[in-house]
């Protein structure tokens, strides 16, 4: 009896851990003006800021976007994390429009929703 059951439970462990399926990775950038108006048609980009230790390595993340009318530009992120990578990357988010702009350093968190705000100056 004590076999079926080590069995059983190798056999539920199994199904359990093989049917894992990630959440999204996103990123959401929010563009405001300094008065906290929202900014349509404000161009995003996203770019990898390589670790010091990378070499010559470069980080191929290289988006860009134009906000909506919310003045949100929406980033899925799923193509540069893996399943069970501890982080995903730290990246530089520009944003501009009619000769403002405004940019943050942000360390990705695989699997949720990451959001910045920039204030265009």
């Amino acid at each position: 009896m004590p076999m079926r059951f080590s069995c059983l439970l190798g056999l539920i462990l199994m199904t359990l851990t093989s049917c894992y399926k990630s959440k999204p990775t996103t990123l959401r950038v929010e563009v405001k003006t300094i008065s906290g108006s929202v900014v349509s048609e404000a161009n995003v980009k996203v770019m990898g800021v390589p670790p010091d230790n990378s070499g010559n390595n470069l980080l191929l993340i290289d988006y860009e976007e134009a906000t909506n009318g919310d003045g949100i530009a929406f980033f899925n992120l799923d193509g540069i994390y893996q399943p069970g990578q501890s982080g995903v990357a730290i990246v530089e988010v520009k944003a501009q429009k009619a000769g403002l702009a405004a940019e943050e350093t942000v360390e990705l968190q695989e699997e949720i929703d990451n959001r910045v705000e920039l204030v265009l100056q």
